[in-house]
């Protein structure tokens, strides 16, 4: 079977054809790929049996539910809310405070309207999917950094930190809105340097680094959350075979792209997602008890 350019061994079974329908862009997520090896499994042993169970409704209403998601992406509709192959999410204009004290609060960004300041906050407005009465709850929300991918669902730095009439102000002026994103197969470039993994970085915020913070080994990674990246990367110094330097990882849920230096990793990601502009936000000094590589 062909693929573009690329030939692809297809013997007539469901393992080939999932494997032809992601070589073909069909399906998409990488640790939907997982999933999708353990339905195979899970088909082969029902059209198989060597006996007989039983599941409860829940169980079976999932199962049809996973179906349609499935049947939909093929059909190129991701579906909203999605489980296995969920649609863009909707993101916010939101407000971040903190304080010395390691207080962390989120409100939607009109709420500095009704709000006074209070000693020793800064605020600072990003565009988050996590914002407050999102069904996209994200447990490390009070961990982003402008720099570095720490929380679940992308969020995008706008303004801060500063004073929250200095922000309001910067609210009016500009008045942002909010957007969509997609979560999944997101391109990651992580540092390696002085026997540590860095946090993993949007492509366009690593490009804008100084030649000072390029030094190390860099890796390109496809993943659908950064805390599946940085595990892969960490997971590259143990055994050779458990975690692929190349192509997909059979024990993980990414994708390798590509190592090197921070010149070879960034010409990965355009390979990858197209040309990057760079862009270098302004740094963001979170707690130090909220920081995400403290969660491993």
């Amino acid at each position: 079977m062909k693929v573009g350019t690329t030939l692809i061994d297809f013997n007539g079974m469901l393992a080939g054809l999932r494997s032809w329908a992601r070589a073909a862009g069909l399906l998409r997520g990488q640790r939907t790929r997982g999933i999708e090896h353990a339905m195979s499994k899970l088909r082969d042993a029902v059209a198989h049996p060597t006996g007989y169970h039983r599941t409860m409704p829940v169980e079976t209403a999932r199962t049809l539910h996973d179906l349609a998601e499935l049947i939909n992406q093929l059909w190129g509709h991701p579906t909203p809310g999605g489980r296995l192959y969920p649609a863009p999410v909707e993101r916010d204009v939101v407000v971040m405070a903190w304080n010395d004290e390691g207080s962390v609060q989120m409100a939607q960004a009109d709420a500095l309207r009704d709000d006074t300041d209070a000693d020793g906050y800064l605020y600072l407005l990003i565009r988050s999917a996590s914002r407050p009465g999102s069904p996209y709850e994200d447990a490390h929300w009070s961990a982003f950094d402008a720099r570095f991918e720490t929380t679940q669902f992308p969020a995008e730095y706008l303004w801060g930190p500063g004073s929250r009439s200095d922000a309001l102000a910067w609210l009016d002026a500009e008045q942002p809105k909010g957007d969509t994103v997609d979560y999944v197969d997101r391109v990651f470039m992580l540092r390696e340097h002085d026997d540590k993994v860095y946090a993993p970085m949007r492509p366009e915020v690593a490009a804008g680094l100084t030649e000072e913070e390029q030094r190390g080994t860099w890796h390109t990674v496809r993943a659908d959350f950064p805390e599946h990246a940085f595990a892969h990367v960490r997971g590259l110094s143990g055994s050779p075979h458990v975690h692929a330097r190349t192509g997909d990882c059979r024990n993980c849920a990414a994708h390798h792209l590509g190592s090197g230096s921070h010149e070879q990793a960034l010409r990965a990601a355009e390979d990858a997602i197209g040309v990057v502009t760079p862009r270098r936000p302004r740094a963001v000094r979170i707690p130090d008890s909220f920081f995400w590589p403290h969660r491993f």
